[in-house]
């Protein structure tokens, strides 16, 4: 799908960071321990300025994202939801406020979906860049000083969410996106990748 306005390769210009892509897949962790910091709607939008770059090579550009702002009435009906959702799985009151205020409290949230395409296949494929697209995303917020934590749990999962949100009905969940400036580091682990990958003559 290109139209008119759609942005052309060569006339973009990337933000200056000084973070190579190395190091931002290097640091890029999901860390969900974040400072008061609520990073800005400029930073925001370089971050989603970098999603729309996920590979997608038949141009669908099917990722669709919705920002929540922190005190926003649209924050608030969505952290209902993550109560409710969580209540009515576990009767735990709370473990349900927990992930209500995880909501609330997110310095940034953002909602990604994916949207069907004409066939399973296409469909597929655009789920696949959707989340190319939140990778891009996350590896951008590394270059802001930010980071991010990727869920798709119960704060994904009530059936009034797509309604709520905006969403169309057929569309799928990519994932939240609770963003903010790390107040700890985070680590993980890997396999090295000579443990995973074949060299064929």
């Amino acid at each position: 799908m290109t139209t008119s306005n759609s942005l052309r390769s060569g006339n973009v210009t990337a933000p200056e960071t000084g973070v190579s892509v190395y190091q931002a897949i290097h640091e890029r962790r999901m860390n969900n321990d974040f400072s008061d910091f609520v990073p800005g709607r400029e930073s925001l939008q370089r971050m989603l300025d970098a999603a729309v770059w996920a590979p997608n090579h038949r141009l669908t550009n099917p990722w669709r994202f919705y920002v929540l702002e922190k005190g926003g009435q649209k924050r608030a009906e969505v952290a209902q939801l993550a109560y409710d959702a969580l209540f009515a799985r576990s009767g735990n009151e709370e473990h349900a406020n927990g992930s209500r205020q995880r909501v609330l409290e997110a310095p940034a949230l953002i909602y990604a979906y994916s949207i069907p395409g004409d066939s399973e296949e296409l469909t597929q494929e655009n789920y696949a860049a959707a989340c190319c697209a939140v990778q891009n995303l996350l590896l951008a917020a590394v270059a802001e000083g930010l980071a991010g934590d990727w869920s798709t749990g119960n704060v994904t999962r009530h059936p009034r969410l797509a309604e709520t949100l905006g969403a169309e009905p057929g569309w799928t969940m990519v994932g939240a996106l609770f963003i903010g400036q790390p107040s700890r580091p985070s680590a993980s682990v890997r396999a090295p990748a000579d443990q995973v990958t074949a060299w064929l003559p």
